[in-house]
């Protein structure tokens, strides 16, 4: 009773020091954290602007920490089993504990997505019908806002007067500079085309340098003898304000990408960590609280590191067969707890074909995950909806296009391409790009809805932020620097999972990473 008094007096004493009162019912629920993160703690009251402490300011600090702690000695040294001894532990050791994701159905709803019965010949009439497809539907998006839906086609603009104001939307066939390095546009419809010269305030010019070929804007401006003199324009752009959508059941989905199966690199013992916090048996009371709510885990692609990807590449591979690989990546989703959906697409490191959209992982190569009854293996992109919460996931070759289009985006910075992609409503607008599209006859590329969610990979470096209501997430991977990044000077950011909370839209990221890899 003396030790507790005496231990009660020294944490109230600490957090008096900081100008911080405990309640009586703060300093019995801190037991709750642990005392090397009290400094945290108080740091986090302070910002929050807290004089009496309460139970409930504790339960604020739980939920809001967003990095992992360092894992305990015999945490680690249980995760550095073999994988037959892991999925032995594993499987046997869930308790019956309360497990909200357990306790609710899975509520998934796939929205428009490539199937192999829409793919088509390939032929030059399915190209027009692609191109046919995305300016019509860009064409109504323009057309619902306010600030745009008044513009004629470019034929019509053609014959007015010179000296007119006009308004027109087309598509983006060639950017030019004049000597003076002002922009010229060609920008054609399925009425004709007409040059677009861009001149005015410095505002206007540094937001020209964001258009990119073959995307869709609205450009106002003023009629001369066959070109138009913009004086602004809009993308298709996603709305500054509307309806967010929220579970209403209190669940998460983990967001992760580029496992790499197969690779040399692949940070296996990092990854089984990971599936060992997913089956509730690792992490603090408050990170195993954020597992139980755990209902999607959603793969952005590069599933297997693949073979003949690019050349002499059997020398970084573990795994020098593409259905070994698949079956070393079934034998670890396996031990996945089954509440848990898993929704994988494929990345360009995938088996399928590596024109975008990529249809899901041949049945061929993976049929023990297809036997998984809570694998959904779907296409790349995938639109849909969990517990209502619109959702896209990309692979996001194209990032690379973005990086290359638009001066300022770099190759290791993954958000401001993807807030593009989202003003721009397309994954991949620029046609013979680093991204190889392939000619279908509708535009699976097209965002023409409000996501909540967007998660990306590809480039290996973690991302995040919040563009108009939508979350985005670039994923990092699980695959230790290769040689080429270290060419490129690319320090990826590996087992640093991003998990998002479906009701109140918090993201909270923990690391699984302690054997190299970029930190």
């Amino acid at each position: 009773m003396g030790e507790t008094a005496s231990f009660n007096k020294e944490i109230y004493n600490l957090f008096l020091q900081n100008n911080l009162i405990l309640t009586v019912n703060s300093i019995n629920n801190l037991s709750s954290i642990e005392k090397n993160k009290y400094s945290e703690l108080i740091e986090f009251l302070k910002e929050k602007g807290r004089v009496f402490v309460d139970y409930n300011d504790l339960d604020d600090f739980l939920k809001e920490k967003v990095e992992k702690e360092i894992l305990s000695t015999t945490e680690k040294e249980n995760a550095e089993v073999e994988l037959e001894d892991s999925n032995i532990e594993i499987k046997r050791s869930i308790n019956a504990r309360k497990i909200p994701a357990k306790e609710h159905e899975a509520d998934i709803k796939f929205t428009k997505n490539i199937k192999s019965e829409n793919v088509s010949a390939g032929s030059i009439e399915d190209f027009i019908k692609l191109f046919n497809d995305r300016y019509a539907k860009m064409k109504k998006m323009f057309r619902e806002r306010p600030s745009t839906r008044d513009f004629v086609s470019i034929g019509e603009a053609l014959r007015s007067k010179k000296g007119e104001e006009t308004n027109v939307v087309g598509m983006i066939t060639e950017k030019n500079e004049s000597k003076k390095g002002n922009l010229i546009l060609t920008v054609e419809d399925d009425t004709g085309r007409i040059k677009v010269f861009f001149s005015g305030s410095k505002e206007l010019d540094e937001k020209v340098k964001f258009i990119m070929l073959d995307e869709i804007i609205w450009i106002k401006g003023v009629l001369g003898d066959g070109i138009i003199f913009g004086k602004e324009f809009e993308f298709p752009d996603l709305p500054v304000s509307r309806e967010i959508h929220r579970s209403e059941v209190d669940l998460c989905s983990v967001h992760i990408s580029d496992i790499h199966v197969g690779s040399n690199a692949f940070l296996e013992k990092s990854f089984l960590k990971f599936i060992k916090w997913l089956n509730i048996r690792m992490g603090s009371p408050a990170q195993r609280e954020l597992a139980s709510r755990v209902k999607y885990l959603v793969i952005a692609g590069d599933l297997v590191d693949g073979v003949g990807t690019y050349p002499n590449q059997e020398k970084d591979l573990k795994i020098l067969d593409v259905y070994d690989q698949y079956e070393r990546l079934y034998e670890l989703l396996s031990m996945v707890p089954g509440w848990i959906r898993i929704i994988m697409s494929p990345g360009n490191h995938d088996a399928t074909r590596n024109g975008e959209p990529q249809l899901p992982v041949e049945k061929k190569y993976a049929e023990k995950l297809y036997e998984l009854s809570n694998v959904d293996m779907v296409p790349n992109p995938c639109f849909f909806e969990m517990h209502g919460v619109g959702t896209v996931v990309y692979h996001g070759t194209s990032i690379y296009d973005f990086v290359e289009g638009i001066p300022g985006i770099g190759h290791d910075k993954p958000v401001p391409a993807m807030k593009e992609m989202l003003r721009k409503r397309h994954l991949a607008p620029v046609y013979g790009g680093k991204t190889p599209i392939s000619p279908e006859d509708k535009d699976y590329l097209l965002i023409d809805s409000y996501p909540e969610i967007f998660h990306t990979g590809h480039i290996h470096v973690n991302g995040y932020g919040n563009y108009r209501g939508t979350s985005m997430i670039n994923s990092g991977g699980w695959q230790a620097q290769t040689d080429y990044q270290k060419m490129r000077n690319i320090m990826p950011t590996p087992g640093r999972v991003p998990i998002f909370d479906l009701k109140t839209h918090k993201l909270s990221i923990m690391g699984f990473c302690d054997d190299g890899g970029g930190f």
